[in-house]
């Protein structure tokens, strides 16, 4: 059976499942009748655990050939996704958390690795807080590194709205916007970074813009302009979803299935295959954290009257 945690304050619920990952996989607005995030049926078997809620990416996206190179120390994760030779998303989604400490409209859950999660024999620590106001839901992502060693960091959510996500309106009401920078090119057999920095087309100009309807399957990878600014303009109830992630967190891939009623908005530290980048790894946004360190990563998702950009 699933730990299931519920948040609620300021008209807003939200609720999290320690048992996988510490995911919040549901929140909703009762003033403005808002599923906001894309919920599980948990009662039966996921075809996709990463297109539902928030689920945590650690490392996040895909790494070529499953391993990378770090201060002469071989991070091996082996290979769990065959067609593309990588590994992909880490296996935070599918680990318990332990609830450390719990309000009504609050809770923090933490991941301690021993030296057996996936690709790391450093010891470090995953500590997710949740805070629930009228402000909507901070979101609070603490790594402490317990190593001997530098610890690398490929962190991300691979977050995922409903559209529409008021439910009496339609997606097609809703306009997206992401503040981004340089388009990534990557080769879509792999869905890797090429190298190459791709002319903005209209699907681009449109998310940069906050015009973009989810009418046409995409999937596409962004580093951020100033700060990366996520929105969900609804035209029709003129109302706006906001999701805030700190600067830390320095790509975005946009993606919708097939044009389905979802979007997934991922913020990331580092773009896809970060520590084996074309790009070197300083503009890929590869970042540690040094022995007996930590560093904090925060988001916030919120409704907000009227059009904010």
């Amino acid at each position: 059976m699933d730990e299931i945690i519920v948040l609620e304050s300021g008209g807003y619920t939200a609720k999290i499942n320690a048992t996988r990952g510490a995911n919040c996989f549901s929140l909703e607005h009762s003033g403005h009748n808002a599923k906001i995030l894309r919920e599980p049926d948990y009662s039966k078997p996921l075809d996709n655990p990463f297109l539902y809620g928030a689920p945590i990416l650690f490392p996040q996206n895909r790494i070529s050939g499953g391993k990378f190179e770090f201060e002469g120390r071989v991070y091996d994760f082996g290979i769990n996704e065959e067609n593309t030779n990588c590994y992909i998303h880490g296996a935070l989604h599918v680990t318990p958390f332990a609830v450390v400490e719990k309000r009504e409209n609050f809770v923090r859950l933490v991941y301690e690795n021993d030296g057996t999660y996936v690709g790391y024999r450093d010891k470090f620590a995953i500590t997710c807080t949740y805070f629930l106001s009228e402000n909507g839901l901070e979101t609070e992502c603490k790594i402490d590194n317990f190593s001997a060693n530098n610890l690398p960091v490929l962190l991300g959510f691979h977050t995922t709205f409903n559209l529409p996500f008021i439910m009496s309106s339609n997606k097609n009401n809703v306009k997206i916007g992401v503040d981004i920078g340089d388009e990534i090119e990557r080769n879509m057999a792999v869905y890797l970074p090429t190298g190459k920095i791709l002319e903005y087309d209209q699907v681009s100009s449109a998310i940069k813009s906050g015009e973009f309807v989810s009418d046409k399957p995409i999937s596409r990878h962004y580093k951020i302009n100033a700060d990366g600014l996520i929105t969900l303009y609804d035209e029709s109830k003129n109302v706006t979803l906001v999701y805030e992630n700190d600067e830390k967190y320095k790509f975005r891939l946009v993606y919708n299935g097939n044009a389905d009623n979802f979007i997934c908005i991922e913020p990331q530290t580092g773009m896809a295959n970060t520590p084996n980048s074309p790009f070197g790894r300083t503009y890929a946004g590869f970042d540690f954290i040094k022995s007996g360190e930590s560093k904090i990563y925060k988001s916030k998702i919120y409704i907000k009257e009227g059009k904010i950009k």
